[in-house]
């Protein structure tokens, strides 16, 4: 999969190429120089297909292990709307804030993850070193009821079970198992902060996909359908048909998305008011600009939460341990007092 990294620079310099009127197999070529092995041998085959009569989105969508699903949603979109080079743009903008955030996550973590590894391997080596050492001890050193080596491998075997849990739920719920996002995407909406991040990426790709389709003409419905792909929500997509059905029957596009009955209450209004004024298109660049901004700070907010979340949790697990050991020693010198 291509990295954050190498995405916004792609976008970036199409981008720019696109805006200075630069033929787009020029900018493909001079991409073939650029960046690591996979990166230049999918531009030889994005461009031999160009050559062969498709279009870029069709031309990366053969590639979908390298492009992101939802960049090839958006060039498509750009495709329909003649704004390539507005959408490269964001995108580059979308994809540096991306690993901004991602990095600046990553660094807040970090700290605190090693010290409950720590902390978790601490416990593992007391209840180990017990059993190795004093083998027929009744004294229990962990504080939690573990003795010995096979109290040892059981503590793995939890600690071990709870992160491959953790993990398999996290996969699921990003690969959306079950359909798992109509149940737990209301939840999250609700949820401060992380339901603001959550939302407002995708009401900033649905403005910005809009805007770029109606100033192009493109029909009304194919319009609809493409901002709504184009979020990469899928509990936003869910409500897509409704919102098609009402365009269908000549509705406006802001009773449209308040059909979807997935659309917040402010952006529908926000899309009304716009077009009460006639100027829908311009509405929905402001929309996009608000609420990509809005991610942004709640994504840093969120990177801030995480990491009290994960050193508390640390604190709370070490005073539990030393509690219930010094607990332990306490009882343990009582019994040998008369």
């Amino acid at each position: 999969m291509m990295k954050l990294s190498t995405a916004g620079n792609y976008c970036r310099r199409m981008g720019i190429g696109l805006r200075a009127g630069v033929d787009i197999l020029r900018l493909l070529e001079t991409e073939t120089k650029t960046g690591d092995n996979k990166h230049r041998e999918t531009m030889q085959q994005v461009i031999a297909s160009l050559r062969e009569g498709s279009d870029l989105s069709k031309a990366m969508q053969e590639h979908p292990r390298y492009f992101p699903k939802l960049l090839i949603q958006m060039v498509s979109a750009s495709e329909m709307g003649g704004r390539s080079d507005e959408m490269f743009h964001y995108m580059a903008d979308y994809y540096d804030d991306l690993k901004k955030t991602r990095s600046d996550f990553i660094g807040q973590i970090t700290w605190p993850l090693i010290q409950l590894g720590m902390a978790i391997a601490v416990i593992g080596l007391v209840i180990l070193l017990q059993g190795i050492l004093s083998p027929n001890s009744t004294y229990d050193a962990s504080g939690v009821g573990l003795r010995g080596v096979n109290g040892f491998y059981l503590y793995c075997a939890v600690v071990f079970g709870t992160l491959g849990t953790l993990l398999t739920i996290a996969f699921g719920l990003w690969k959306n198992w079950f359909n798992c996002h109509q149940t737990v995407v209301p939840i999250v909406q609700k949820i401060p902060v992380l339901g603001t991040a959550f939302v407002t990426l995708g009401l900033s790709r649905l403005s910005m996909t809009l805007s770029m389709l109606l100033n192009a003409g493109v029909e009304a419905k194919r319009a609809t359908r493409q901002a709504f792909l184009s979020t990469g929500n899928f509990y936003f997509i869910g409500g897509m048909d409704r919102s098609i059905d009402a365009i269908d029957r000549g509705t406006s596009f802001g009773d449209a998305f308040e059909e979807s009955k997935v659309l917040p209450e402010e952006f529908v209004e926000g899309v009304k008011i716009g077009e009460l004024s006639g100027t829908e298109t311009e509405s929905l660049d402001r929309l996009a600009i608000n609420y990509k901004d809005r991610a942004k700070r709640a994504l840093g907010t969120i990177a801030n939460i995480a990491s009290y979340v994960i050193w508390i949790t640390v604190m709370m697990l070490i005073a539990f341990m030393v509690i219930r050991m010094a607990l332990q020693y306490i009882n343990t010198i009582n019994s040998f007092l008369p």
